[in-house]
């Protein structure tokens, strides 16, 4: 069933996303207010959006996170990365982000104008979005196979919503079974 969300209705529920710190996007799961409609010169039926309850959206990604906590505790995952040894200057790093953010270009500069001469791996990956989990598993993955001392997992800030694909068990469990310590900075600024 299509949905549509008209001008005047769209600004109460981009307000009341961005009081509750969602975003719109795909894969977010959301519960809608509407009323049925059907449009007769195309014979069809939609659902006409007139509100949001962002409440039930958080509430979920807060469910579903417990849920992985709860999951990797049980199985002695959660802190299995924080049992690698950090170089006290980790000069070889893996890096993933997406290649032209802002986090990317922030964090390669601060490297620069360290005085250290640190080598960066980059592998780039969406890290908001649909499948952004699957994509930073990959990334991860791949550093995994290089001679490292630490792997960075950043991207800037953003809604709630656009930081879920931190945390999911999918990414959880790549982090785990890294054989150098993985570091995360979100909110680059």
């Amino acid at each position: 069933l299509s949905v549509a969300l008209f001008r005047n209705d769209r600004v109460a529920v981009n307000r009341a996303c961005k009081e509750a710190g969602v975003r719109l996007a795909d894969g977010v799961e959301v519960r809608i207010r509407g009323r049925v409609d059907f449009y007769p010169p195309q014979g069809r039926l939609q659902l006409i959006m007139n509100g949001i309850d962002p409440v039930f959206t958080v509430g979920q990604m807060a469910a579903d996170r417990a849920r992985v906590l709860r999951v990797l505790a049980d199985e002695g995952l959660l802190r299995r990365n924080g049992e690698h040894v950090m170089p006290e200057v980790p000069l070889r790093v893996g890096l993933v982000t997406s290649g032209q953010s802002a986090a990317y270009h922030d964090f390669v500069h601060e490297l620069e104008v360290s005085g250290f001469a640190f080598r960066v791996a980059h592998c780039h990956a969406r890290v908001q979005g649909a499948a952004a989990d699957r994509r930073i598993a990959y990334a991860l993955r791949r550093l995994a196979g290089l001679d490292l001392d630490v792997v960075v997992l950043v991207r800037g800030g953003g809604a709630r919503s656009d930081l879920s694909a931190f945390d999911t068990e999918t990414v959880a469990r790549t982090i785990a079974a890294m054989p150098v310590p993985v570091v995360t900075g979100i909110g680059h600024e």
